[in-house]
């Protein structure tokens, strides 16, 4: 079976990642699709209540730390047809510093489970975990308020990925593991460090690493996704957020979906229900179903002016929804 998928990830907390995660997994699920959603938010674990679940169920944690057989063992049936969860470490404090080797189990045995979309809801910030977890495909979705924090956070998240991404490209360098050090600490002071500045520091001790990292980069391509908007007014932000993906980071993008903000979030929360159950028929709701069915379309394909496409359906849908 093909198997897609998409980690879920946000510079800062309170974006709306893991109501986002559960509620796009439950609506591909609904397009008749076979969906695990997994928890990945160590030290912060709480899908299970955007499924309306109690913690009573063994994840992740238990599985790194009492080596359960096998992880689809701890897979767990939700209400919706199609849809399993694996929950994360809410019984198992302290896997946020798991160790490297836990991590690459995790990840190779994540890779083997049977489904045909993978959503894996990450913490927020940009810890090594996090960022290598994004990492596990060049496509992961970041989620973005319109607020100037939120953008700002997350284009660190993405600064921080790419120098991930770059100083993992090849075999360890000694000379270039050197300059990459002597990079981070430049204080604000000493200029601005992009990606490009980085590749042509490196290429000067290894012009070979160099044009390794950037082809590598250059294949990441994420997808994000504007949460809480008011009106389309809020994406005038994205031509400008381009132009800094562009120059900072050498770095693609895919402007994906926009989710107006909405009361039925709220409560689905103070009812612990997801949305297909709290507010089936809300606006937020639709939005989630044509997220889900734009994933479901057009997912493994760059998507050309995807600024002015997104904007132009933002508008359509405000629109029809004032009328």
């Amino acid at each position: 079976m093909d198997r897609t998928i998409i980690p879920i990830a946000s510079g800062k907390g309170g974006v709306g990642k893991s109501f986002i995660a559960a509620n796009l997994s439950i609506a591909l699920a609904g397009l008749g699709k076979k969906v695990i959603a997994a928890d990945l938010d160590f030290g912060g674990s709480n899908l299970h209540t955007c499924f309306g679940m109690h913690n009573t169920h063994p994840g992740i944690g238990d599985y790194l730390r009492a080596h359960y057989g096998k992880l689809e063992d701890l897979l767990v049936k939700t209400n919706t047809d199609n849809l399993q969860f694996l929950a994360g470490d809410a019984r198992s404090p302290f896997m946020a510093n798991m160790h490297h080797a836990q991590k690459l189990r995790l990840v190779q045995n994540l890779r083997k489970l049977d489904c045909e979309f993978l959503i894996l809801d990450l913490g927020s910030g940009s810890t090594f975990n996090t960022l290598d977890f994004f990492g596990m495909t060049r496509l992961g979705l970041l989620v973005a308020t319109p607020e100037h924090t939120s953008i700002m956070n997350m284009l660190t998240f993405l600064k921080l990925f790419a120098f991930r991404i770059i100083e993992r490209t090849v075999p360890r360098n000694k000379s270039v593991e050197k300059k990459l050090r002597e990079l981070y600490k430049l204080s604000v002071s000493e200029g601005l460090l992009t990606v490009g500045n980085m590749l042509n520091e490196i290429s000067v001790i290894d012009k070979e690493y160099a044009e390794k990292a950037k082809q590598n980069w250059s294949l990441y391509r994420p997808r994000i996704v504007f949460n809480k908007c008011e009106s389309p007014g809020d994406l005038e932000l994205i031509k400008d957020l381009q132009n800094t993906l562009d120059e900072n980071l050498m770095l693609h993008v895919d402007f994906f979906g926009c989710l107006y903000s909405d009361s039925a979030v709220p409560k689905t929360f103070y009812e612990r229900k997801p949305l297909n159950e709290s507010s089936p028929s809300s606006f937020i709701q639709d939005d989630i179903n044509l997220l889900a069915d734009r994933i479901n379309r057009l997912w493994t394909q760059p998507i050309r002016n995807s600024s002015d496409l997104l904007i132009a359906n933002a508008n359509k849908v405000f629109i029809q929804r004032q009328s």
